[in-house]
């Protein structure tokens, strides 16, 4: 499966334009933190045979376990699976507040990484 991914410079774009919205600041982000956080969809397809939802769902999880930004992890895994989904032409079709309970859910670890995956692909 041929996919492109998330870059680093789009998806801190993406949480400017979002918390500038919301009158926020961004806050720092640790590079190094985003990087572990991006490649975490690129393990998980190499380690098994995966779906589109299955590394959509894993650019979500891989920025709410490691956090990378100072504020907005929340905002960010959701917008990170959504350009994702986008770049690889597909769309997440979900309403908005079910998103956000779904990636707080996932955040709060009520539900884990495999059920946001099938939540994804129910909304594909």
């Amino acid at each position: 499966m041929n996919l492109f991914c998330v870059e680093p410079d789009a998806l801190l774009l993406l949480h400017e334009e979002s918390l500038g919205e919301q009158g926020a600041n961004s806050g720092p982000c640790d590079d190094a933190l985003l990087e572990a956080a991006l490649s975490h969809p690129l393990h998980l397809a190499v380690a098994r045979p995966v779906d589109i939802a299955d590394v959509a769902a894993a650019y979500a999880c891989g920025i709410l376990r490691y956090r990378p930004f100072a504020v907005g992890n929340e905002r960010v895994a959701l917008l990170a699976m959504g350009l994702f989904l986008y770049l690889n032409d597909w769309r997440l079709e979900a309403p908005p507040q079910e998103a956000a309970d779904v990636i707080w859910q996932t955040s709060a670890a009520i539900l884990d990484e495999p059920g946001l995956a099938n939540w994804v692909r129910s909304y594909l």
